[in-house]
């Protein structure tokens, strides 16, 4: 089996009962592990494969920095993004031994993932994944060096590091340059990416045929499976997922039960483990969230984030959906 580490800076406070859930679908998936760096010291029941590292974002940026000849920006959080793909330098130390590293969100809860990483996928790239919120890489000197490919026309690492604005270069950055090289990666889409400004759970990037899926849905988290359940012609269809991210959705954390045996239902903006039965009315009831409700909890939680153009841009795109 070949072995995973994820790796994980996240500085400010740890999203509460959000991050304890996550920690329980991380530690659901004993063969994969995870590092997180972090300054929050608050006590959270880390499964033995998560291993935290205590430090500050100043050692972590002249970390970053020990490895340039030039000066870096990297004067906030989520600057880092940008960064990722440098982690296998960077962090190669922690990450020795590992046959595969990768970088992803928080804002997710996994299911099996070794059921969608399989030791056959893993021999056939060295990248698997295009999205900021889980991507691996193969644990190469030539694969972890690969961000400082200079492709013509597109913003490169030294343009991206040295800028303060964010350029998504873990995403359109290393895809540009894969696709320069001819190297193919894997874009198997296994997970639920869920839209930001929908009062349902609306996956994206599913293919045009499957839009049907997305009327009513609801997922079902139980011993480290997570599910998709929805409606069509009146009937229950189930599918299986790697990990639902939420994507700055306004999620409600209504859970008590951590224990190994919990179940969880998970609906448009909310996460419980009020005991509860599959049927198709609690899908419908549940499938969509009240929009009054649902917009003054998204605009509260994502207030640091708006602009003018972002939500002009989340609007057109929620419209045309809708057509």
């Amino acid at each position: 089996m070949k072995s995973i580490c994820y790796v994980v800076p996240y500085f400010g406070t740890l999203p509460g009962k959000a991050f304890s859930l996550w920690l329980k679908s991380c530690k659901a998936n004993p063969t994969v592990n995870w590092i997180i760096f972090t300054d929050d010291k608050t006590e959270y029941d880390y499964p033995k494969n998560v291993k935290v590292c205590y430090t500050t974002f100043d050692k972590i940026r002249e970390r970053f920095q020990s490895h340039y000849d030039f000066p870096i920006v990297l004067d906030r959080g989520w600057k880092l993004c940008d960064y990722r793909p440098a982690y296998g330098e960077v962090f190669a130390e922690e990450l020795k031994g590992f046959d595969f590293w990768g970088h992803c969100d928080v804002d997710l809860m996994w299911g099996n993932i070794r059921k969608f990483y399989t030791d056959e996928l893993l021999e056939k790239y060295d990248k698997i994944g295009f999205h900021g919120h889980s991507t691996l890489y193969r644990n190469t000197p030539e694969v972890n060096n690969r961000y400082r490919t200079i492709v013509d026309g597109e913003k490169n690492y030294k343009f991206v590091f040295t800028d303060s604005t964010g350029h998504c270069f873990d995403e359109v950055g290393m895809e540009a340059i894969y696709n320069y090289l001819g190297i193919p990666y894997s874009q198997n889409i296994s997970y639920a990416n869920l839209t930001k400004y929908e009062t349902k759970f609306h996956i994206d990037l599913m293919p045009k045929e499957d839009e049907y899926k997305n009327k009513r849905q609801v997922f079902t988290w139980k011993d480290g499976t997570l599910m998709r359940h929805y409606l069509h012609d009146e009937k229950i269809y189930d599918e299986e997922y790697m990990y639902i991210h939420f994507w700055c959705r306004p999620m409600s954390y209504k859970i008590s039960d951590f224990s190994d045996t919990a179940e969880y239902l998970i609906y448009s903006d909310v996460v419980t483990d009020k005991p509860f039965k599959l049927t198709e009315k609690l899908i419908k009831n549940k499938g969509r969230s009240h929009p009054v409700a649902f917009y003054a909890k998204s605009l509260w939680k994502n207030r640091h984030k708006l602009t003018p153009e972002r939500i002009i841009f989340n609007i057109k795109g929620s419209l045309n959906r809708g057509k």
